[in-house]
């Protein structure tokens, strides 16, 4: 079985994460909670480039709403695989947008379905920025699939919080 990597990233500002480039279909959308925090819903695109390996170096596209808009993501995981089918994935990103840069760490946790079929949940952490985005802080949960077992992963992240200067 090839094993899986799959990019989960974040992004903030105003609030939001982030992982890939505009996914097809993927709608990014933003929306006020209860608590007043705004909800900021991403999409990634991500491509592997050590899809083979249990750890290694992801690339992404992403789609954000504004202010965020369209950016990039680099990030590095360590995933192990076991022979159930079981999986998880941790590692460390860095997304660059217009205004600025985020980065943090994320994890995930999940299941194959099939040799090349899986599906993850996780959460990450945006620890900080630069540009508009400097003292960047947050948190949020983060989902991703694969049907080509880690080559390429399409992921969708929401946050909900987020703090900066």
């Amino acid at each position: 079985m090839r094993r899986k990597s799959l990019l989960a990233a974040a992004i903030a500002i105003a609030g939001v994460l982030a992982v890939g480039v505009p996914v097809a279909g993927a709608a990014a959308s933003t929306a006020a909670t209860g608590s007043g925090a705004t909800k900021v819903t991403c999409t990634y695109k991500n491509y592997n480039q050590t899809p083979t390996q249990l750890s290694g170096f992801t690339f992404s596209y992403i789609s954000c709403p504004k202010p965020f808009g369209p950016g990039v993501q680099s990030a590095t995981y360590r995933a192990t695989v076991t022979k159930t089918g079981a999986a998880t994935e941790k590692g460390t990103y860095k997304n660059w947008f217009d205004a600025g840069t985020v980065y943090g760490t994320y994890s995930l946790r999940g299941q194959y379905t099939s040799a090349t079929a899986a599906t993850f949940k996780g959460t990450f952490t945006i620890r900080g920025g630069t540009g508009a985005y400097q003292g960047a802080k947050a948190t949020g949960l983060l989902t991703c699939s694969t049907t080509n077992a880690g080559a390429t992963s399409t992921c969708t992240s929401v946050q909900y919080t987020y703090t900066g200067s």
